[in-house]
């Protein structure tokens, strides 16, 4: 009996630590670029490329951030002349009255106007319909590019093979309570997706400053009834069609982190949930050679870390809990052991740690949201502490 509750306990517990090891032993191995690509990174050349550019900026009562939001876009390095923004608004507070003062003065600015919430999707999808440049650019009302920002985006598309360019995020707080947290996860996140990169494409696309050709967005209905958000169905669907998401280091933009625990596990509860069901979504995928090893490794392990590991590590939990209570002096001094070690690492580690359990903790609600509620997650209710006065960069 006891021997068989063991063997239960490494198959739930070690199951989730393969996964972990497999995926991150790979991604080691392609965490360095091919000389070539770093080569063609470096080069100036394919700087002056220069197409015809329309940034889709969806926004729901940003009133606090949006003129900051609209003057950032308005001083990037980009001729004037080749790029429009095109601001797509369900607010009900003073947001649009804002972007009607600016579009006076500023032609390159055009607004769509929904008079009921819409949601983040259906409103970059819009805006996706009504861009006219070469180069569909992805913004949020709550973080500012670097100035070279989109034409390092751009200069991607020099490669035919590239359809989807994101880029990174730069923590403005960096050093307040929940925010260390986030950045040691922004460091793994980044780590991930730049060895995605190199080793095929990646699933983890940054609306906060995104690019994909306006080319592959000729039929959008697959994301009109797509469960989760557009800009990551916009480069799972671009791999799709033979075409490479890929993360661009030198694309920065910068936000603020939730200052709170509490709204970090809400903000990454619907990034999960989102997440997890755009793989879902494109299932078919799955070990499919047609794509790479993106579908031959990224998409089914990738799914597998948002999905069945939480679930293997909650039923590990709740078995390890019930054996214990059959054979105490077994399991007592493993529970000891386990108790020094997380108290250990709270005191060297504690962002890993709180980096560890919030994103476990946030795919079981993530997964309890999108199984039992039945919960979407398109109309998304913002964090208000990451919207902040951000020009003093």
């Amino acid at each position: 009996m006891y021997d068989l509750a063991t063997l239960l306990l490494v198959l739930l517990f070690g199951s989730p630590l393969v996964i972990f090891l497999f995926y991150g032993t790979i991604l080691l191995f392609y965490s360095r670029p091919h000389p070539k690509n770093a080569r063609e990174a470096r080069s100036t050349d394919i700087l002056s490329y220069e197409p015809t550019v329309s940034v889709v900026l969806p926004t729901h009562d940003e009133q606090d951030v949006i003129t900051n939001r609209i003057e950032n876009l308005l001083h990037l390095n980009y001729p004037k002349d080749k790029m429009e923004i095109i601001i797509v608004d369900d607010s009900v507070d003073s947001t649009p009255k804002i972007v009607e003062q600016y579009m006076k003065t500023n032609h390159q600015i055009r607004m769509i106007r929904f008079d009921c919430r819409m949601g983040y999707s259906p409103c970059l999808i819009a805006g996706c319909k009504a861009a006219e440049g070469e180069v569909v650019v992805l913004a949020e009302a709550s973080s500012l590019m670097d100035e070279e920002a989109i034409r390092y985006l751009v200069s991607n598309f020099v490669n035919p093979n590239i359809g989807v360019v994101t880029g990174k995020a730069r923590v403005l707080n960096p050093l307040e309570g929940a925010e260390k947290s986030e950045v040691f996860y922004l460091r793994l996140y980044d780590f991930a997706r730049s060895a995605e990169s190199n080793m095929d494409s990646t699933i983890y696309v940054r609306g906060e400053a995104a690019a994909i050709r306006r080319s592959l967005l000729v039929d959008l209905k697959d994301l009109e009834n797509f469960p989760g958000t557009a800009d990551t169905g916009l480069a799972i669907m671009a791999r799709k069609k033979g075409f490479k998401a890929v993360c661009d280091p030198r694309v920065l933009f910068f936000e603020h982190a939730p200052a709170f625990h509490r709204e970090r596990i809400h903000q990454k509860v619907t990034r999960g949930a989102n997440l997890t069901k755009a793989l879902w979504a494109f299932r078919s995928m799955f070990l499919k050679p047609e794509y790479g090893k993106f579908g031959m490794i990224t998409l089914p392990v990738s799914f597998a870390m948002l999905a069945i590991v939480p679930l293997l590590l909650l039923v590990g939990f709740f078995v390890f809990v019930l054996v214990t209570l059959m054979n105490p002096a077994t399991y007592y001094p493993i529970w000891i052991v386990a108790a020094f070690l997380v108290a250990f690492a709270l005191v060297f580690w504690r962002p890993a740690v709180f980096t560890a359990f919030e994103s476990e903790y946030s795919l079981l609600r993530a997964l309890y949201d999108i199984v039992v509620l039945r919960k979407s997650h398109d109309k998304i209710d913002k964090v208000t502490s990451t919207r902040r006065w951000t020009s003093d960069r």
